[in-house]
């Protein structure tokens, strides 16, 4: 068996894995064993069982569980030029994507050439402008920091409260500015719903992964996780848009003056060069 190859191919022989049913594979003994909700628990049990190296097929989707170590660089290293990444199988996510045809999530859930072409796309700003967004990212800590005490004691719930810490950092990384939904005194409405549309999201997909045929067949939880979805790419855009049109009238801003002076060089240079 070799652990590191990405291709069923290549196997010399399956891994050791729980009995696979039709259609739903390993699905029911993941279940027995806890689930999503402990997942760390399904794994612990399935490493004592099968060892370092054990298979796992949750309706159709297979994947070999590597738990050496020793081995992890050398399946990274065999991935081949392009990185495979977890966001992809999450399908909940990718799928929702596909019917509302959000290319650009896509991209950014995908992998080969064009994921690193959208990946490739975001390192002038991650990388050349690090000198600019990562103090604006330490000033909005400061802030969630000045009020993480007595918001938590008071106001939010802790779980919570570091939902809204990451979606306030998050959106100074994308729009270098936070509307501090950290903070009860000056966040509005609007904003902790959409950061309790994400997070709700977030949390039933958990609950799918755990029950993928609430998925399958479209139940109340997901059409839930649909609804959540919906509004949080309704504030995103609202939102992009906000700033999108700031940064342009700053633009405009800075380059009207500019128009103004090529404009008097143009029409007054005779009278430029008298004067002189």
């Amino acid at each position: 068996f070799s652990a590191i190859s990405p291709t069923p191919s290549k196997l010399t022989k399956d891994p050791p894995a729980p009995f696979k049913w039709p259609i739903l594979g390993t699905l029911p003994d993941f279940l027995s064993r806890g689930g999503i909700d402990k997942f760390a628990e399904v794994h612990e049990s399935m490493y004592r069982e099968f060892g370092p190296v054990y298979g796992m097929s949750i309706l159709g989707d297979d994947e070999i569980v590597v738990c050496d170590p020793v081995v992890f660089g050398s399946i990274l290293r065999q991935e081949g030029k392009f990185p495979i990444g977890a966001a992809e199988g999450v399908s909940t996510f990718t799928d929702y994507y596909k019917e509302n045809n959000l290319t650009m999530a896509m991209r950014g859930a995908s992998n080969g050439p064009e994921w690193w072409e959208w990946r490739d796309s975001l390192n002038a700003d991650m990388f050349a402008a690090w000198d600019t967004y990562m103090p604006a990212i330490a000033e909005t800590c400061r802030k969630i920091s000045d009020v993480a005490g007595y918001e938590v004691s008071e106001n939010i719930a802790f779980v919570d409260f570091i939902s809204r810490a990451a979606f306030d950092m998050f959106e100074t990384v994308m729009y270098g500015s936070s509307s501090f939904t950290t903070n009860s005194k000056v966040a509005k409405p609007e904003d902790i719903e959409f950061v309790m549309a994400s997070q709700a999201a977030f949390d039933i997909t958990g609950a799918l992964l755990s029950n993928p045929m609430e998925k399958l067949f479209e139940g109340d939880l997901y059409k839930k996780f649909v609804v959540n979805m919906d509004k949080t790419f309704s504030f995103a855009r609202k939102r992009t848009k906000k700033y999108a049109d700031l940064a342009l009238m700053d633009q405009q801003q800075v380059q009207q003056p500019q128009r103004s002076r090529q404009f008097k060089q143009f029409f007054f240079a005779d009278e430029v060069s008298a004067d002189a």
